[in-house]
This record gives C-alpha cells, structure tokens and sequence, in this order.
C-alpha cells in the first residue's frame, strides 16, 4: 500500500524555513506529494509548471505560488528557474497572527498564484533577504523581528490580490471560516448543521452565502472537498478502493461508488483507469 508523500517539518509545530531554489543541473523530477505545512514559492526567474490539486499553473517570472497544507502538488522547473519557498507551519503562522491566517486563505486558496510587478517582487525579495539575515543573527529579540518581518511579508502577498478586497465583508468572513471548517472535518463526514452550529449562522444563512459567493449550497462545496480528496487518493496512491473508502470514513464501498459516481458520472475504478493509475 502506498499512500500520497506527506512531507513534514519537524516534531516542532511552530516552524519556518526559508530555502533557496538555485537553477537545476537536470530537469525537475519531483513526484507529486502533499505537506502537513504552507510552501510559498516566490519565482525570481520563471519557467515550467507547477500542478497544484489537478490544476496547472505556468511557474513565470516574479511570481508567487501558495500551497496549503494537504494540497496535493508537483513543481516542474526549467533548468534556469530560481527563486525562494518559504516554509511554514500552521501554528506558526497562527502565533503570529490567526487573522492573518484566514486572510490569506481567502484570496489564496482558490486562487493560488499572483504575478508581481518587477519593482514590487524586488521589494519583496529585499525584505526576504532582511529576513533570512536576521534568522542567522541571533542577536537580541531576533524571534520578535523575524515574526513582524513574516507579517509584513504575507501583507505584502495579499496586498496584491484585488479579492482581498473582500475580507472585510461579514457574509465573506463566513464562507471563508466554513472552507476552514470542511479542511479539518470533511474526512469525518460531518452534515451541513454541524458547520452551521461552529459557524454560529443557520444551515438557511450558510447555505445563502454559499450561493451568493460560490453559487452552490453548503453541502454541494462539502462534497466537492471530498471528491477533490478522493481524486487525489486515486491518482496519487496505490491504495486500493476499499482502503480509500475506509480511511474517509465510508461504511462500504458500494456507498463510496455510489457516492463517487454520482458526482463525477463515473465509477472510482473507472476514473483511475481513466487517469492512468
């Protein structure tokens, strides 16, 4: 049985990193995995792909790429490609700023890439570079700078999203707290009510913003998760179906089929094959 590469930082929860991508001797041969971790790839020299859950993405220059934890993803780099990607925990980035958090998953999560202006990105790659100097400081309150470095940082990056905009809407606040909730509890299946009661909003009010926003109901964009992360199993591991129901909760694989089938039109066999896995 082999499941989807989860790449992990450390047994320290609150962790970051910041790596240098050099340009390659040999052409990128990653293997699509998954992280228990944010990776923020900033590209200073384009040139590639880079697939994030069955989307393709050019890698261009002075360009910035979000993957959030559990997204699964493949960088393919042209030789000459270079740039930084940043590592980072949840919780880390909880500790600096929870808000902060959910602001950047807003306008990053379906939405993944943003393209920089050349004099902004250099602005940008400036400050990283103050940043990476002060994590090999170690000079007094250095914890402190590092942290209102990330935070300027990561304002920077939504600062370049127009959809940003929207955060400040209430009813927008909701749907992005509910695409929080489905990430840590879709695998458990829970119903529509559930979200509703952690939300603080009736199942009429969630599934109205819902529409509003995504034109779909609640419980439609809950099992587009867990299609999404079914898909992503079949393409990505060689478990068998029924190890896959299993893991996700199903009670049997005729449920899990069915459950598939209605919302893709084919069989979870059938899609592997199909995709050739």
């Amino acid at each position: 049985m082999n499941s989807i590469p989860v790449h992990k930082l450390s047994n320290n929860e609150e962790f970051f990193e910041v790596i240098k991508l050099k340009e390659r001797n040999s052409y990128d041969s990653s293997k699509a995995h998954k992280h228990s971790y944010f990776e923020i790839f900033l590209f200073q020299k384009g040139g590639g792909s880079h697939d994030i859950d069955f989307v393709s993405f050019p890698i261009l220059t002075n360009s910035v790429h979000f993957v959030f934890p559990n997204q699964v993803h493949k960088v393919t780099r042209e030789l000459d490609t270079f740039g930084f990607v940043i590592l980072i925990s949840k919780e880390f980035l909880d500790r600096i700023d929870y808000k902060l958090y959910v602001d950047l998953f807003s306008v990053y999560y379906l939405d993944p890439v943003v393209q920089f202006e050349p004099n902004k990105f250099d602005k940008t790659i400036q400050l990283l570079n103050s940043l990476v100097d002060e994590t090999q400081s170690q000079e007094l309150n250095s914890e402190q700078v590092i942290e209102n470095y990330l935070n300027i940082l990561f304002h920077y990056f939504l600062r370049e999203k127009e959809e940003g905009k929207q955060i400040d809407n209430d009813e927008f606040r909701v749907l992005i707290a509910f695409f929080i909730l489905i990430e840590n509890n879709f695998e458990k299946q829970k119903p529509t009510s559930f979200y509703g009661r952690k939300l603080s909003v009736s199942e009429r009010s969630l599934n109205q913003i819902c529409k509003t926003y995504r034109n779909k109901t609640a419980s439609v964009l809950i099992k587009d998760r867990m299609i999404l992360e079914i898909k992503k199993m079949l393409l990505n591991s060689n478990q068998a179906i029924k190890e896959i129901a299993y893991s996700l909760s199903f009670n049997d694989s005729a449920n899990f089929n069915k459950y598939f089938k209605s919302a893709v039109g084919i069989s979870p066999s059938q899609f592997r094959e199909d995709n050739g896995n």
